[in-house]
């Protein structure tokens, strides 16, 4: 019999012991849920995900306005005339310094103008020449051409030299 009573102390103090460590447990378990329910500010779980789910969908919203307003600058930046080749020459051989010079200015699908400028002692003219996929329906002097060459370059190249 004193060792059956002695089996049972044993046991109810291992019981114990074990009884108060899942107390210790169960407090620490207890003191994490509350930190995560409860936010520095004092918000609790429940809002503070509601708030990141609104602000969610509002990122998510400009984006979508940021994407479309990107498609409208890429739609824009194909007609765009960007392409540009300036060629300078003396029209005339009694004027020096290169005064005279023809401007090609054209969008993605080659369409746009040349521009040519000569300038003589006496006078100065002035012409306009549209360009439609990079072609003229009017003939084009050697200057255009150069000029619209030197635009074509230009997809390639910087548009910044360093």
């Amino acid at each position: 019999m004193p060792w059956l009573v002695l089996i049972l102390l044993v046991t109810t103090l291992a019981l114990l012991v074990l009884c108060i460590r899942q107390a210790f447990q169960l407090r620490d378990l207890k003191n994490q849920w509350k930190t995560l329910f409860q936010n520095v500010d004092g918000e609790n779980l429940e809002r503070l995900l509601e708030s990141h789910l609104l602000r969610s969908a509002e990122i998510e919203s400009e984006i979508r306005d940021g994407k479309a307003r990107l498609e409208t600058l890429e739609t824009k930046m194909r007609s765009s005339k960007r392409y540009v080749g300036l060629v300078r020459y003396d029209a005339f051989p009694e004027v020096g310094g290169s005064q005279s010079f023809s401007l090609a200015v054209y969008d993605e699908e080659g369409n746009g103008a040349v521009m040519t400028s000569q300038v003589g002692r006496q006078l100065a003219r002035i012409f306009g020449k549209q360009l439609i996929g990079g072609k003229s329906d009017v003939s084009l002097t050697v200057e255009e051409q150069q000029a619209i060459e030197m635009a074509a370059m230009g997809k390639t190249r910087p548009r910044v030299n360093q």
